[in-house]
């Protein structure tokens, strides 16, 4: 393996820019559920806001589609280390990559 130091340079970013996206929607996740809170602490009609709720959604499924293609990315940059001989492996702890079925998988397509 050669350009080690460089393969592992872009493997850590591809994994703190995958972290980044996914706090991201974390954080638009939650702007959406204190709206809704607020919405009802404050008795307002379901129709106040629903504007700057669909933008904040709208928002949401853009990061979304963002973190599809930083997936993609990760999977096509690791093609391009094994085509070229880049070494990339990271000491430290590993993230699991087991896809496992949940429960939510039919309310999370629906959503998305």
């Amino acid at each position: 393996m050669k350009n080690m130091h460089v393969g592992v340079r872009v493997a850590r970013q591809v994994r703190t820019a995958e972290h980044a996206v996914d706090q991201a929607m974390i954080e638009i996740s939650r702007l959406v559920q204190t709206a809704l809170e607020g919405r009802v602490e404050a008795r307002l009609a379901a129709e106040v806001g629903q504007e700057a709720l669909a933008n904040m959604v709208r928002g949401l499924s853009q990061l979304a589609e963002v973190r599809s293609a930083v997936i993609a990315s990760h999977s096509e940059l690791a093609q391009v280390a094994d085509d070229h001989q880049v070494g990339w492996h990271m000491d430290g702890a590993h993230e699991d990559k087991t896809v496992k079925p949940t429960g939510f998988a039919p309310v999370l397509a629906v959503a998305a």
